[in-house]
């Protein structure tokens, strides 16, 4: 191995050690960013790098997430034209009241005990207010599209309402009177599947060369939504926790592992 003092002795390196090899499954490294010609030679990545890695227009993220911008256009729309308003206060996220997100197909158990079972997938669709529907997509683009290039579309739709729907149904059971809405229990089902996906490819050195950093990363965002779920009012945790359960079991069922499984 070469003796490497500074950045620039690894620079100048000829014998290719400590420059990444794209592995032929995608990025070698899909949460950090290679300081290519697209940084303009800053040694900050740009920010579209950072808030949206591996952004393609083609994939199933970019649809959702159109989707869901739509669609809270149009909760505010009819807050203000069918309902209390488009802004109501009491409201901390900046958004209609819970009568506007019922009357679109928010969670609410009475209503799917009667038979409206798309409230089982509907709430991962729309949002309470700006400020939720704000922080779930830039959260959900950081992770989304990165996970989406190993899985591919079917599987990343799949999985993400599969987790929605779970993280509905544990609401149901928690939380039976309250009206919910939001895509962060499927969020919390896309970081549950993706963890289960690094531990069934702990040993693939080509396809994961770097475990235990993704699997911290991953813990620290379960660990900043969930603090902020117990720090704020209205959050609805069951949600959450549904979401995550629900996208472990899933991704140790369907993601492939293309080794023996050791930990």
């Amino acid at each position: 191995m070469p003796n490497i003092r500074t950045v620039n002795d690894l620079d100048n390196d000829d014998t290719g050690v400590g420059h990444p090899v794209p592995s032929a499954t995608g990025p070698s490294n899909i949460f950090m960013i290679d300081n290519d010609a697209s940084s303009g030679g800053s040694m900050y990545p740009p920010i579209n790098k950072v808030l949206a890695p591996n952004y393609t227009p083609k994939s199933f993220i970019f649809v959702i997430s159109v989707i869901q911008i739509f669609l809270f256009l149009f909760e505010l729309f009819i807050g203000q034209t069918l309902s209390d308003g488009a802004f109501v206060k009491g409201n901390e996220m900046a958004g209609p009241s819970s009568e506007t997100l019922k009357l679109m197909g928010g969670k609410y158990l009475p209503c799917i005990q009667n038979g409206e079972i798309y409230r089982f997938f509907t709430p991962a669709l729309l949002h309470a207010g700006i400020l939720h529907i704000f922080t779930n997509l830039v959260s959900q683009t950081m992770i989304g599209y990165s996970c989406e290039l190993h899985w591919g579309t079917k599987r990343m739709a799949m999985f993400y309402f599969v987790t929605a729907f779970g993280a509905t149904l544990l609401s149901c059971v928690g939380s039976p009177t309250s009206v919910s809405v939001g895509a962060s229990g499927a969020l919390l089902g896309i970081i549950g599947a993706y963890m289960a996906w690094i531990l069934l490819n702990w040993n693939n050195r080509d396809l994961l060369p770097q475990p235990c950093p993704r699997m911290c990363t991953m813990i620290t965002w379960l660990f900043i939504i969930f603090m902020i779920g117990v720090s704020m009012t209205g959050i609805d945790n069951f949600a959450h926790f549904g979401g995550w359960l629900t996208g472990i079991i899933v991704g140790f069922a369907f993601n492939p592992t293309s080794l023996p499984i050791s930990w």
